[in-house]
């Protein structure tokens, strides 16, 4: 019984306190501070990095070559990850327009994630029209790698700016939009252009359940036409962009890593599993619910697409050293399991899986897999105050 009102008194208190025009807003701080709290970044690593003698962050120094001269960077080698670093402009763009200043890069990172958790608010209240059940989405997904990698990210990868973007794309209904951002997903990562297929899988899985159709032609239209062939057209221009760049400027780039999956070796299988649970954490819980309520209803060419989809995420991923962020662009999954489910399941049962989702993400430690065996555990705000005054008293509890 105590239980059950604990469980009730949640969604009344959620209930009760996102009242007013800007509830979304207060929502999106909260989880925001909540998020921080619990994984704060390790921003020490950029003071030090912009200190003279300090330890360097290899990605921007070369983000810094790229941004003097963006077709001939200076350094540029293959071997390491500037091989991979040629292609991808946005960060380089942003660098320059900030006047080299690193910092400006970060704070705007920072502040694409807060727009993020904000596109999510507004798509899941679209798909409820229940503030409790978006808040709760948005507390769950704020606590992932998704929602926490565009504060934590001060290693110049970017791949928050690309998540932004990815998502912008697929709450807007304006050709113009859609194809900008799909570009600017794929000129941040090319992680990106693989998951432009997944907000089209997202756009399908949308589709065929407002029409009540999911025979074979409803589907495969669905793949090419409406919104999904403006990401056709921006996978187009990139690609032929991608290769005038690389016959003119680049004519002897490879990726040395392209066909080696380089996360079944024995010095990086130890991440395997801790990257497959911790980068959806409790959103497992939804994306199970809808791939079952998929092979339940029999609606096989629709549970095709998605499984393949989420196939090809999860094999690619074992391609790169950084796992994480990787699955991270699988996040649009976890909201067509969402809209799945606004149309098969009961509001009890949607409630209650949104319940354990978000209880298990927020307890969840976060941790994340950055290659060659390295997992780390993004510490909460107190761990690093406390590590923080043992070094400066010399303590020694922390080694």
């Amino acid at each position: 019984m105590e239980l059950e009102n604990f469980y009730r008194n949640i969604f009344t208190f959620l209930e009760n306190h996102l009242n007013g025009k800007y509830w979304l807003w207060k929502l999106i701080f909260t989880a925001v501070f909540i998020s921080i709290f619990l994984a704060f970044p390790s921003y020490t690593l950029l003071v030090e990095h912009l200190k003279p003698n300090g330890v360097k962050l290899d990605a921007w120094l070369f983000i810094h070559n790229q941004a003097v001269d963006l077709l001939n960077p200076k350094d540029y080698s293959v071997g390491i990850r500037r091989e991979a670093m040629v292609f991808r402009w946005v960060l380089p763009a942003l660098y320059f327009l900030a006047g080299h200043r690193i910092w400006l890069v970060v704070l705007f990172q920072g502040f694409l994630a807060v727009l993020f958790l904000y596109l999510i608010g507004r798509i899941s209240f679209q798909i409820f029209a229940s503030k409790s059940k978006t808040a709760l989405i948005v507390l769950a997904i704020s606590n992932i790698f998704v929602g926490t990698w565009g504060f934590s990210d001060i290693h110049g990868y970017g791949d928050g700016i690309a998540y932004f973007f990815l998502l912008l794309a697929i709450i807007s209904s304006n050709p113009v939009i859609i194809f900008a951002s799909i570009l600017v997903g794929c000129f941040t990562d090319e992680r990106a252009v693989i998951a432009g297929g997944y907000v089209i899988i997202f756009w399908t899985v949308q589709k065929c359940f407002e029409t009540n159709q999911f025979d074979f032609k409803t589907v495969l239209r669905s793949l090419f036409t409406n919104r999904s062939q403006y990401v056709w057209y921006a996978w187009f221009v990139y690609g032929v962009i991608r290769l005038y760049v690389k016959f003119n400027y680049f004519q002897n780039h490879i990726y040395s890593k392209v066909g080696e999956p380089v996360m079944l070796k024995i010095t990086h299988r130890a991440g395997i599993g801790s990257s497959i649970w911790s980068n959806f954490e409790g959103t497992w819980l939804i994306l199970l619910a809808g791939m079952m309520t998929l092979i339940l209803l029999k609606r096989n060419w629709l549970l095709f697409v998605f499984i393949a989809g989420f196939a090809i995420l999860l094999t690619t991923g074992l391609f790169v050293h950084d796992i994480d962020r990787a699955y991270g662009y699988g996040f649009p999954f976890i909201l067509s399991s969402l809209v799945i489910l606004r149309y098969t399941a009961t509001d009890r049962l949607v409630s209650l899986l949104l319940f354990f989702t978000a209880l298990i993400c927020i307890t969840q430690p976060q941790v994340f897999t950055m290659g060659y065996n390295q997992i780390i555990w993004a510490e909460p705000l107190p761990v690093k105050i406390l590590t923080f005054l043992d070094r400066k008293f010399h303590w020694g509890f922390f080694m």
